[in-house]
C-alpha cells in the first residue's frame, strides 16, 4: 500500500484500508523453521497523520494463522492482533539529530552498538511516497508468539514415549531421572 505524502497534507486525518491476501502473509510470516501459516486474508486498517513533516501512523489488524502447538504438535489456530502506532521521520530530519548527540558524547561512550530506547517506535521515510507494506510485515513479525498452544491446558507430549497426553494417558512414570544424578544413588549416608 503506497501513500503520498501530499494526501495527508490535503486531508490532514487520511485513513487507509486495504486486504493482505493469504499468499502475501504467507510470505510474510513463512521462515524456514516458523511453521506458521495464513488461513485467511488480513484486513489492515490505518490512520496517518502529518505533523512537521513526521508521519504518525496508527494501524490495526487482525491475522488468523494455523501453526503446530508448541507443546503437543497439533495442528493450532491463531488469532493475532496486530495493532501499532509508529512515527515516520524524513531520512534527513533522522540522520542529523543522531549526528550532533553523537559529536557531543563522542568522548563519553562508544557508538558502535548503541540503541536509544526513545527513538523505539520511531522509523524513517524518504521522498514523497511511503510504503506501508514493510512496516506492516516487520509490526506482524514483532507479534508472532514465541510459543504458541493449540490451547491454554495442552498436556503436551510424554517425554519418555512420546504418546499425546491430551488424547490419553500412557501410564509411563512422569519422573524421569536425569542421568547426570544417578552416580548419587551408590552413596550411602550414616
Amino acid at each position: 500500500m503506497l501513500v503520498n505524502i501530499h494526501e495527508i497534507e490535503a486531508s490532514g486525518n487520511l485513513a487507509k484500508a486495504w486486504d493482505v491476501s493469504r499468499e502475501q502473509v504467507d510470505e510474510m510470516v513463512s521462515g524456514e523453521k516458523a511453521g506458521f501459516r495464513a488461513t485467511a486474508p488480513a484486513h489492515v486498517q490505518a490512520r496517518l497523520r502529518l505533523v512537521d513533516r513526521r508521519v504518525l501512523i496508527e494501524a490495526s489488524s487482525r491475522v488468523q494463522l494455523s501453526c503446530p502447538c508448541g507443546r503437543c504438535l497439533a495442528p493450532a489456530s491463531i488469532e493475532l492482533p496486530v495493532d501499532f502506532e509508529l512515527t515516520l521521520v524524513p531520512l534527513d530530519e533522522y540522520q542529523d539529530e543522531p549526528r550532533k548527540s553523537r559529536d557531543r558524547e563522542a568522548e563519553k561512550t562508544p557508538v558502535a552498538g548503541s540503541f536509544e530506547t526513545a527513538n523505539v517506535d520511531e522509523d524513517t521515510y524518504q521522498g514523497k511516497t511511503i510504503d506501508l507494506d514493510p512496516i506492516y510485515r516487520e509490526q506482524l513479525l514483532l507479534a508472532l508468539p514465541g510459543y504458541p498452544v493449540c490451547q491454554e491446558g495442552c498436556k503436551g507430549l510424554c517425554p519418555v514415549c512420546g504418546t499425546n497426553l491430551n488424547e490419553r494417558d500412557c501410564g509411563c512414570d512422569p519422573h524421569v531421572p536425569d542421568p547426570r544424578w544417578a552416580g548419587l544413588k551408590k552413596l550411602k549416608l550414616q
